[in-house]
């Protein structure tokens, strides 16, 4: 055989095997939120205020709307620009699942999410989901819940009140397997300050990514 053909093939076989374990390049779709979800529970503060959630406490504290549950609502957010909430995030208070009462030292309220398909990172397998520093992996090797995840609830069992900028790990379906993503949370000390900052995730199907990664 021709010693240049005999090359010429060496070099394509070698391309051909470089090109197939190259790893392809990350997609990150990247967006930045800024909502801040606050649960005021002074009727007088309340009253001054004219946001939605501010109007819908006040209106069970003023009776005007028969529930002893305090929410500020499931408030959706939308990953994908479908214009569907893909998941919620939700601060209740919890004196009314615990008839017995809660000790006058517990913080009643509680931030959680969920979503009837976006699954969250949760390690604890308790419902307790991750809180991530920033480049902490996030990948498939890893206890993913379908269920509600709490963020934060009384004597400091979430993993993200009390402990600035933290972030959630998300995976959302897509065919039969994931994209991975993350969204940068801030949940306050007593649960009552719940703001979504950012969220990224990796457009190609079951790669990896870090917390806080944007390209």
């Amino acid at each position: 055989m021709n010693i240049s053909l005999i090359k010429m093939i060496t070099i394509c076989l070698v391309f051909t095997i470089l090109s197939c374990n190259k790893k392809e390049k990350d997609r990150i779709v990247h967006q930045v939120v800024a909502e801040e979800y606050v649960v005021i529970r002074d009727v007088a503060t309340l009253q001054t205020s004219d946001d939605p959630i501010s109007n819908h406490i006040d209106s069970i504290l003023s009776g005007l709307i028969n529930s002893t549950i305090i929410s500020t609502g499931q408030k959706g957010l939308d990953l994908n620009g479908d214009e569907f909430a893909d998941l919620y995030f939700e601060i209740i208070d919890l004196n009314p699942y615990n008839p017995n009462g809660l000790p006058s030292h517990f913080d009643s309220l509680a931030a959680r999410s969920g979503s009837s398909s976006v699954q969250f990172l949760d390690n604890s397998t308790w419902h307790y989901a991750d809180a991530l520093n920033k480049n902490g992996l996030i990948n498939e090797n890893q206890y993913w819940s379908s269920d509600n995840v709490v963020l934060g609830t009384f004597m400091n069992s979430g993993q993200f009140n009390g402990h600035g900028n933290k972030y959630l790990g998300i995976r959302i379906p897509n065919g039969n397997d994931y994209n991975y993503g993350w969204i940068k949370l801030y949940c306050s000390e007593h649960n009552d300050t719940l703001k979504i900052l950012e969220f990224a995730y990796n457009e190609n199907i079951s790669n990896s990514i870090f917390a806080g990664q944007t390209e």
